[in-house]
């Protein structure tokens, strides 16, 4: 008899992991509230994200979603508490008071990772709807593991499939975005995010219909949040923000999350959303701080090297995918997979079949297809202060400090920090 779909929920939470909440407690519920904002979310969307405080939702003409990446919940609190991050120090005791504020723990999806968060809060669709399910990925339509990011061969540091003028990345989205269905409905939509992304597959895969904001340099993301805010035309026509800012995370996976450059990096965030925001009295804009994941700490000189194991991928029908901390197998040789991982590595991986994690919907909700095709047979998760490696790229093994793609607290875990201004 196949596991039930509770079993494997209490293994994970057994074992100290934190499974994805998708019903309201997680990432895609805060692209769901963006709709719900905007008058856009539709009865087949999920639902908002749950606890919010009514007031904070009432009147609102402008959403405003930063998106801070690899800033988890754990890492926003301790770095509150150590004096780096004054000004969201500041929201964060007005949320505490009830002060038009509110601080929400919530997860991210699963894998862990930029791909597949980015996408989810681009689309309010989870994982497995969407297929960007993780920063490596084994794409049949390519023949080839891609990184996900650019949607180009993952051995290699550039280059895109879509780098072929006749081949449109539209075609291969796989779900319609929320800047679209916001337009639709009359509202305007603006992806603020650094000008090197404007031409990049994701870019054109799930925000085409957004009004692209560039910046060169991260000190300027808040100036241009700014500048969108003071020009907005004075009516009643919801507007949409999304900033990103990426340097939290680089400096978490090379220093690691808890070192002085990570407390350098968030200072600059917080600078940059206090000069954008900081005078501003509460208003008719809501802005919401989040994550697309956390960041576990990684001992670099623990790492195991999965891609030099050639007598795992003797067993494999494909390349290795997946995440440093979630690693994808496709192989017609499950059982001997799972035999030979549990021998030459105990105690490391924490093994999952294929369908027991869709069955316990960690990858979302909807047709598990796509998420069949592209996770493998076998999922190797990883939990303490290992990473693995699972693709070269151009031939070099990657030993970071930081690392994500898993399913610890650390990992899955992001701040949701809302405010009116």
């Amino acid at each position: 008899m196949p596991p039930r779909r509770s079993d494997l929920l209490e293994r994970l939470r057994a074992h100290g992991y934190r499974p994805p909440d998708y019903d309201g407690g997680g990432l895609v519920n805060i692209a769901a509230t963006v709709l719900d904002l905007c008058g856009a979310r539709r009865p087949d969307d999920p639902p908002p994200l749950r606890g919010v405080t009514p007031s904070l939702l009432q009147g609102v003409r402008n959403v405003v979603v930063v998106l801070s990446d690899g800033l988890g919940s754990d890492q926003l609190q301790r770095l509150a508490r150590n004096g780096d991050v004054p000004f969201l120090e500041r929201i964060m005791a007005r949320a505490a008071r009830g002060d038009a504020a509110q601080l929400i723990d919530a997860t991210t999806i699963f894998p862990s990772t930029t791909a597949a968060a980015v996408t989810t809060i681009n689309t309010a669709r989870t994982p497995q709807e969407h297929g960007n399910i993780a920063y490596f990925l084994w794409l049949e339509e390519f023949a080839a593991v891609a990184q996900m990011l650019r949607w180009g061969p993952a051995a290699q540091r550039r280059g895109s499939f879509f780098d072929d003028p006749k081949i449109d990345p539209r075609s291969y989205a796989k779900v319609p975005s929320i800047h679209r269905a916001i337009r639709d409905h009359g509202g305007r939509s603006y992806v603020v995010e650094p000008e090197i992304f404007r031409n990049e597959a994701m870019t054109r895969m799930h925000a085409a219909e957004a009004t692209y904001v560039g910046y060169l340099l991260a000190s300027t993301m808040g100036v241009r949040v700014r500048e969108l805010l003071d020009g907005r035309p004075e009516d009643d026509t919801p507007m949409y923000i999304y900033a990103y800012w990426a340097g939290v995370d680089t400096v978490a996976h090379w220093y690691g999350p808890r070192g002085q450059e990570h407390a350098a990096e968030a200072a600059g965030l917080d600078r940059n959303l206090e000069r954008a925001l900081g005078d501003r009295d509460p208003g008719d804009t809501l802005v919401i701080l989040t994550a697309d994941h956390g960041h576990a700490t990684v001992d670099p000189t623990r790492l195991i090297d999965l891609e030099a194991d050639t007598e795992l991928r003797s067993m494999l029908r494909n390349p290795i995918a997946g995440e440093p901390r979630l690693v994808f197998l496709h192989t017609d040789r499950a059982t001997e997979v799972k035999e030979y991982i549990e021998q030459a590595y105990p105690g490391t991986f924490f093994l999952i079949d294929r369908e027991e994690a869709i069955e316990a919907g960690l990858f979302g909700r909807g047709d598990p297809a796509l998420a069949r095709a592209r996770i493998g047979e076998v999922l190797a998760l990883i939990g303490d202060d290992r990473a693995a490696s699972v693709v070269r790229v151009d031939g070099q093994v990657v030993r970071h400090r930081g690392a994500h793609g898993g399913m610890t607290p650390d990992e899955m875990r992001i701040p949701v920090l809302l405010w009116r201004a």
